[in-house]
């Protein structure tokens, strides 16, 4: 009975102490500085751009309640500077200018989040692709000269691929059917460090109600002919080989245009992209693809010192304002996935 009683007295203790504890949660860290760092060069872009702004959050009031105010996003003022290095040795170091790309056709889009202003960081000076014996690395470097806190990121550039099929620097021959399985054949030299490959033609369509056939409205539909190929190895120069289905090129139509008698549409040109991005970029696409199991929450993955974000490379090779193959138009019409959209002479 004593031990009893005395077990009780022990326990009465212990949880009058628990609950003399302050019971305030914190769920804010003590404050740090995070600066969060997206960019990605390449080498065919006249300039580059990198976004730089900060992370933040208040213990007492929500972070939504910030999140249309731009000192919260954005720093007051930066040094950003990037150094170029040639076969390991530094060769050049440039300063990048801080721009509003609002102003030159990099708009923000509008949300939860400030868009008024889409400060942004420029580099004028060209990118130099890397090539057989001749490799061009980027260091990324940002300071904050009021606190001091210095952050980077490095990347190697990217050389360029060489496409032969089915289109190329002098023809372009990308002829789709509507024959069941018909393919087409895409052969290209694969560029230097890079990882992946994704090919897109941008097609330009004119289409008119015929009620009022004067007005013509101009429209993109996009057709993904091969996504995330990867390539042999980083080293480059291997001839890769693959086939996209022509029905592909149907499908893409009918998604994007409505049937409708009274409109009828008519091929313009259109634009090939071939998409080459670098090892880490395709590891940050890979980790941060929709998850489909149980388990929701994302890893972080960053290539930044002191910052989180991606500091990278991609190369985008474009065949502009093709000629659609003569027979194009009749396969439109002759496939029961778009025959009913209207395209005419």
């Amino acid at each position: 009975m004593q031990k009893t009683t005395g077990f009780f007295l022990i326990l009465v203790l212990i949880m009058s102490a628990i609950t003399a504890c302050d019971n305030e949660i914190s769920v804010a860290a003590n404050w740090e500085e995070v600066v969060i760092v997206y960019g990605t060069l390449n080498p065919e872009q006249a300039k580059n751009y990198v976004r730089i702004q900060r992370a933040y959050l208040d213990e007492s009031i929500a972070a939504l309640s910030f999140s249309n105010t731009q000192d919260s996003l954005y720093y007051d003022s930066l040094d950003v500077k990037i150094e170029e290095y040639t076969n390991g040795k530094l060769t050049n170091v440039f300063t990048l200018s801080k721009v509003n790309g609002n102003d030159i056709g990099m708009p923000k889009d509008s949300g939860i989040f400030y868009s008024e202003n889409n400060f942004l960081y420029e580099l004028s000076d060209p990118i130099k692709a890397s090539i057989s014996v001749i490799d061009y690395d980027y260091k990324l470097i940002v300071r904050n000269p009021k606190t001091g806190h210095v952050c980077t990121g490095i990347t190697r550039s990217l050389g360029k691929p060489e496409v032969s099929d089915p289109i190329n620097d002098i023809y372009s021959n990308i002829a789709v059917n509507v024959q069941k399985d018909h393919t087409i054949l895409f052969r290209y030299q694969e560029g230097k460090w890079v990882r992946s490959y994704s090919f897109v033609m941008d097609m330009r369509i004119e289409e008119y109600n015929i009620n009022n056939p004067s007005v013509k409205i101009e429209k993109i539909v996009r057709w993904n002919m091969l996504t995330d190929l990867r390539t042999i190895n980083l080293q480059g120069f291997n001839i890769n080989k693959t086939n996209t289905q022509s029905a592909n090129f149907f499908y893409s139509l009918a998604g994007a245009l409505d049937v409708n008698p009274n409109v009828r549409r008519r091929l313009i040109d259109f634009d090939v992209k071939v998409y080459g991005i670098s090892d880490d970029f395709n590891t940050y696409i890979s980790v941060n693809k929709p998850s489909i199991g149980i388990v929701q929450k994302k890893p972080e993955y960053t290539n930044m010192t002191n910052a989180l974000g991606l500091f990278t490379s991609r190369h985008i090779k474009t065949f502009k304002n093709q000629t659609f193959n003569a027979t194009t138009l009749a396969q439109i019409n002759l496939s029961d996935i778009t025959k009913n959209l209207g395209f005419v002479e």
